[in-house]
């Protein structure tokens, strides 16, 4: 197992340790592959942040007994990030 926050700050001793065992470098598409993990997060993290917006926002509209808004904030929450 390698650590990929290693392989970030030195891929070129990656490579050069992975040559060294009779293999080919890899780090650049290790690195390529570790962008769209961590853009898919932050993706994912953002439509939670939105969901749970759009939830506080809800249970604020109910407690007021504010049901427009409440219907609003749901609206704008559903579908936060799927099929997209």
């Amino acid at each position: 197992m390698h650590d990929i926050k290693s392989i970030r700050d030195n891929p070129a001793a990656f490579d050069i340790a992975l040559t060294r065992r009779g293999l080919e470098p890899m780090a650049e598409s290790l690195l390529a592959i570790d962008e769209k993990r961590r853009a898919a997060i932050l993706k994912s993290e953002q439509a939670q942040a939105r969901r749970n917006s759009a939830s506080k926002e809800i249970g604020d509209a109910k407690k007021a007994k504010d049901d427009a808004r409440a219907a609003a904030a749901r609206g704008r929450g559903e579908g936060g990030g799927r099929g997209a």
